[in-house]
């Protein structure tokens, strides 16, 4: 039985394993800037203290909103597989994304020759990763509407298959979208779209960001115990009191802002969404009141240390390494015998 004094322990508990991380993190990774060694112990000097952060910040709170997003996705379609990459979210962001380096490159002059054109411009592309995840939702939702086949809001099954298929088309979208930019804007779309932490973040983005997560993040934890109805049956659901197409409606929505939000400092990363799930289910149970809690830390905790290995690693794969291949790298194998366990029997955890 999940006590008022057990939750908070949880939530201290998990923070405390993040915050730790964070600062061991901040202690490995590259020397004073223009150096190509590694350096291990706290940063020497200030600058180089920004530098770590505006990494490893980052990257915690791509982890954390991607982990958040594939709890959600995977209540919400009663399915372990879920995760906002394989539904499309993922890449409907990325499709604004390219939209807008495609579109202020030619017409930034323009754009910016008036005060709200320059506010635009120095959002950079929160708004743009935040439409593309917005319209991408309501889209497969539109389309797997009851009759499509589903009712109460979209079967489950239907919404992942169209989820399926709206990622595929997204992902067409991208490569036209590349094949008509310049090669500028080419070069840093390729490493966008294998899943890279920018380089450039500012606090202003990462603020930004932080504050939309909380956005998809907070409705989600307050309705951690509908999930854990909502896992039921529609018509046991329902029975118990829930109304299965708000609840559905509601994860949808919360699953795509928390995915903008991770797009906003990043490209689409792969597999964090199906792995920190699962990992959290063996350490805490199926309790969606303590998922809510220990997965976005677990997510926060595992791509801080993706990224520092990609960010140390550098040297010896002549430049660093996009951190959505390690996510892949560690997903794909996790996926296919997740994907056997379900086959031979063993059903979801």
């Amino acid at each position: 039985m999940l006590t008022p004094a057990s939750y908070v322990r949880l939530w201290a508990l998990w923070l405390a394993i993040a915050v730790t991380l964070f600062f061991a993190c901040m202690c490995l990774g590259p020397g004073d800037p223009g150096t190509t060694r590694i350096s291990v112990g706290w940063p020497s000097t200030s600058e180089l203290t920004e530098i770590r952060a505006l990494r490893i910040l980052p990257a915690a709170l791509v982890g954390f909103a991607l982990a958040a997003a594939g709890l959600t996705l995977q209540a919400l379609l009663r399915n372990p597989l879920a995760d906002p990459y394989v539904l499309g979210i993922s890449s409907g962001s990325s499709v604004g994304v390219m939209l807008w380096l495609l579109c202020t490159g030619p017409f930034v002059a323009v754009v910016g020759s008036s005060p709200w054109g320059r506010f635009i411009l120095q959002q950079g592309q929160v708004g743009p990763a935040l439409a593309g995840a917005i319209v991408t939702c309501i889209l497969v939702f539109v389309l797997a509407r009851s009759r499509w086949g589903g009712g109460g809001g979209g079967d489950p099954l239907t919404l992942l298959l169209v989820g399926v298929v709206i990622s595929a088309i997204n992902g067409a979208i991208l490569m036209l979208l590349n094949s008509l930019a310049t090669e500028g804007v080419q070069k840093n779309f390729i490493n966008y779209i294998m899943g890279a932490i920018s380089n450039d973040v500012r606090w202003t983005d990462l603020n930004i960001a932080a504050v939309i997560l909380l956005l998809g993040y907070i409705p989600v934890l307050l309705a951690a115990r509908s999930l854990n109805i909502g896992s039921l049956s529609d018509m046991e659901a329902t029975s118990l009191g829930i109304n299965v197409a708000r609840l559905r409606n509601l994860c949808f929505l919360c699953a795509s802002i928390m995915t903008a939000a991770a797009i906003i400092l990043s490209g689409p990363i792969g597999f964090v969404g199906l792995i920190c799930p699962h990992i959290c289910r063996r350490l805490v149970g199926s309790d969606h009141r303590k998922l809510t809690v220990a997965v976005p830390f677990c997510g926060a905790a595992f791509l801080m240390l993706a990224d520092t290995f990609v960010n140390i690693t550098g040297g010896i794969f002549h430049g660093e390494l996009p951190v959505g291949v390690i996510t892949a790298l560690c997903g794909g194998p996790f996926f296919l015998v997740l994907l056997k366990h379900r086959r031979s029997g063993g059903g979801a955890e």
